[in-house]
């Protein structure tokens, strides 16, 4: 079977790139990224556009220069903690919890539960209490840890032990409930409101009443004695999310949008503190000699020093959520789910995060789409323009190639970035504008040289013969002379494939890119932007690889074309 002129003339260029290595190493590694970006969604291990988040059992502890990251607890967060003695307990989400005795290690407990659990306090006499969501009620005397069930299902966010035999506990609803620990006896206590406001915290003040405090600066005193409920004034109305009271007094309630209310001793009232920073505190901590602690959102820790709360610097973000102050150890536990930003390589992240949390491995994967969609499609209007452009100038000469070469020397005088910018000013920015910027100015070179050649082809004998042979125009330079030029066409395709992709790299890095698309110049562009440039070198790397590696092997191919377009070469081979 006799194949078409044109077909023949496009299997030579072929042959002649399988002779040369660097072509087809070229062409391997072309074949790899245009794979990549045909299966982008199944090659991608997340989503490149999800905020991804994280969550784990964080520990923060206080050392010389601030608060450090400490190893993890679990891969959930820790909600509170209490200690006894030598004994230390955390728990958390999940039915998490872990304990210590001393300055040993942390040790997993094995709860009986999965709900997650809020607040645990410990007992003088060494028995622990912890309770949680779903009216989740866990007791532990000696080792063992037992279930009591609840008189309904509730939210309970606070416990504290009264004496050895009996508890308070609170709930979101305005539970106020009194266990009686060795028969499992619960009582439901009266509150003074009664309009289910949630109650978030309880602690035992120094004169055996329990202080209690919630939602809307609702604060509520237990007595033991009388078995009622009051509410008390505390001086604020804002959300308060936790309360601690030491033995001798001192007391510290802290709260929504950095509430701080502190009481220096049993005898004094409280006072509103100024703090220097309005992110919700979730923690506090107070100590008889003065010193203060508040934890809270986004790794929030502030430290009173006597006159005023000052921020100390943290090692994270990390959402804390409780304090375990033991002797000279001070440890501030977390968190809820946090955006997992600027993470290097990992398994979980191949090419790290940006600083939105964002998969670099799935941006990188998705941006050779953008790339190979503009190198391919802008060489191939490039080429299309600049082919046409050269044939009808070189063919007709005289007033039309004038007029033509004369526009091309106008092209050439254009600056590619200018005439980019002012194309975004005129529309919005988007993938055509970027294709119409490349494309509107590219095919100048292509023209010229398909022109030159033309100029030649023209006056052959075969052109001649076609011409007398009574052929149009049209004819002439489509069946006969464009076959001809074919090579110089191709490898004006290959050369053009990596200056699109090298000039679309150039527009998205400089912002003028589509905003909704992800390419490896906007990946460039956002690590410029973000000012993490410099250190996250997992963000700038990858980009700038991929753009050089396809960059380079389209040179390869076209390298190996140079050979077919100059008869020289062929010569000498």
């Amino acid at each position: 079977m006799t194949l078409p002129p044109v077909l023949r003339a496009a299997a030579g260029p072929l042959r002649i790139m399988m002779q040369d290595r660097l072509a087809v190493i070229g062409m391997c590694v072309l074949g790899v990224i245009i794979a990549m970006a045909l299966f982008a969604p199944l090659l991608s291990t997340h989503d490149p556009r999800h905020i991804n988040e994280i969550e784990d059992g964080s520990v923060l502890q206080r050392g010389a220069e601030g608060w450090e990251l400490q190893e993890s607890l679990g891969p959930l967060a820790l909600n509170d903690a209490d200690h006894r003695g030598d004994v230390a307990i955390i728990v958390g989400r999940g039915g998490m919890g872990w304990a210590r005795e001393g300055a040993g290690d942390w040790a997993p407990l094995d709860l009986p539960t999965e709900a997650d659990l809020h607040a645990v306090a410990l007992s003088p006499a060494g028995r622990a209490l912890a309770v949680g969501e779903d009216g989740v009620i866990l007791l532990r005397t000696g080792a063992d840890w037992a279930q009591i069930d609840a008189p309904e299902p509730a939210r309970l966010r606070g416990a504290v032990w009264l004496d050895d035999a009996s508890a308070l506990i609170v709930g979101t609803r305005e539970e106020i409930w009194l266990l009686e620990v060795d028969s499992g006896a619960i009582t439901a206590i009266d509150s003074p409101v009664g309009r289910g406001f949630p109650l978030q915290s309880v602690a035992l003040d120094v004169d055996g009443t329990a202080l209690i405090v919630g939602e809307r600066g609702l604060a509520v005193r237990y007595d033991p004695e009388g078995g009622s409920a009051t509410l008390e004034r505390l001086g604020s109305s804002r959300d308060l999310n936790h309360i601690h009271i030491d033995e001798g007094g001192a007391a510290l309630v802290v709260g929504e949008r950095g509430t701080l209310l502190r009481r220096e001793g049993a005898d004094t009232g409280w006072s509103v503190d100024q703090a220097p920073d309005t992110r919700a505190l979730r923690a506090g901590w107070i100590g008889d000699d003065g010193r203060a602690i508040a934890a809270g959102r986004n790794g929030l820790i502030m430290e009173w020093d006597g006159a005023a709360w000052q921020i100390i610097p943290t090692e994270s973000e990390r959402h804390l959520r409780a304090l375990l102050v033991v002797g000279d150890e001070m440890l501030a536990l977390g968190s809820d789910r946090f955006v997992s930003r600027l993470l290097p390589p990992s398994r979980e992240h191949w090419f790290g995060t940006d600083h939105l949390g964002r998969d670099l491995f799935s941006q990188n994967v998705h941006g050779s789409q953008i790339a190979l969609l503009v190198g391919f499609l802008g060489a191939t209007l490039v080429v299309l323009i600049g082919t046409n452009v050269g044939l009808i100038a070189g063919y007709y000469r005289g007033r039309t190639e004038t007029v033509l070469m004369r526009t091309v020397d106008v092209m050439y005088g254009i600056p590619f970035e200018p005439f980019a910018l002012i194309l975004v000013l005129l529309f919005q920015p988007s993938l055509t504008i970027v294709i119409l910027a490349v494309s509107l100015l590219t095919w100048r070179t292509v023209a010229r040289l398909i022109r030159s050649q033309v100029l030649s082809l023209r006056e052959r004998p075969f052109v001649k013969a076609a011409r007398v042979a009574g052929a149009s125009d049209l004819r002439i330079m489509y069946l006969h002379i464009f076959p001809n030029v074919l090579p110089l066409v191709f490898l004006e395709l290959a050369i053009i494939v990596g200056v699109s992709i090298i000039a679309e790299a150039t527009l998205s890095f400089l912002g003028l890119g589509p905003p909704q698309a992800i390419s490896w110049g906007g990946i460039l562009h956002d690590a410029r932007l973000s000012g993490a440039w410099r250190t996250a070198w997992w963000w700038n790397l990858p980009p700038g690889i991929l753009i050089m590696t396809t960059v380079l092997s389209v040179f390869f191919i076209s390298r190996s074309l140079e050979v077919v377009a100059n008869p020289r070469l062929r010569a000498r081979q």
